[in-house]
């Protein structure tokens, strides 16, 4: 099993209004998650009225190739790019193998090496010896 995960820090300069961010960004969730299927929520600065972080997840099924869950994934940043409400100024994703035993892990597209090196420690810890 493949699951596409990301991250996306939107910049929404001048605003001053918290209410106001979080009412755009639950918009953008329910439009992605009707497009999509994907599940989107807002996961830091929920208090900063002119920064938004929001993460996105979907599961990618065994029987698509590696190149069309990129793909999934990256329109699924695009749509996000088209759509904001914001300038996105970090956009983070990455695909994750769950499941694989004998799965060796391609180089990544954009997930930084700590953040891999990370998830591979928690993947190692969870795996019974």
């Amino acid at each position: 099993m493949r699951v596409g995960v990301g991250r996306l820090v939107l910049d929404f300069l001048g605003n001053l209004d918290a209410n106001k961010k979080r009412r755009a960004l639950e918009d953008l969730g329910k439009d992605l998650r009707r497009k999509f299927n994907v599940s989107v929520l807002e996961v830091a600065d929920l208090e900063d009225p002119e920064r938004g972080v929001i993460g996105f997840s979907a599961v990618i099924p065994d029987h698509w190739s590696e190149v069309a869950a990129r793909s999934f994934c990256e329109k699924i940043c695009t749509t996000l790019d088209e759509t904001s409400p914001a300038r996105i100024t970090v956009e983070d994703w990455d695909i994750l193998h769950h499941g694989d035993e004998d799965w060796e892990p391609e180089e990544t597209v954009s997930a930084s090496q700590e953040a891999r090196d990370l998830i591979r420690r928690k993947l190692s810890a969870r795996r019974p010896r």
